[in-house]
């Protein structure tokens, strides 16, 4: 398996600009602001509150840091580390159906963390 980074890219074409988030972080792309991703993205580091944008003083800090660094490189020589959005939107020659499975199985843990987290409340509620 191959990942083509589109973020990556520098043609106008292929290039998948980065994404500032409503809470404040800067990502690679906004096909990684979606919640079924959102545990490959704290376990990337891309939200860590040093490189929340508030936190400094230019884009370029974010974009240059060790954490981004690390990231791109995880998608360019470990690419089956990455994230099923990343292999889904960037793969080249991947195995679709596995890919598939991968999003169904980050969907349904993200469905439950849900049902865990603000279950109970509702509960107290009734």
């Amino acid at each position: 398996m191959k990942i083509k980074p589109k973020c990556l890219a520098f043609g106008a074409r292929d290039n998948k600009g980065a994404a500032y988030t409503s809470d404040g972080y800067m990502l690679p792309c906004c096909w990684l602001d979606d919640p079924p991703v959102y545990r490959h993205v704290v376990e990337a580091g891309l939200k860590d509150p040093k490189l929340a944008l508030e936190n400094n003083n230019s884009l370029e800090d974010i974009f240059t840091s060790d954490t981004w660094e690390k990231f791109f490189q995880m998608l360019l020589n470990k690419p089956e580390c990455a994230s099923y959005m990343c292999k889904k939107k960037c793969g080249v020659d991947i195995d679709k159906d596995a890919v598939k499975e991968e999003e169904k199985i980050e969907v349904s843990n993200q469905l439950v963390e849900t049902l865990e987290k603000y279950g109970d409340d509702k509960k107290g509620q009734q």
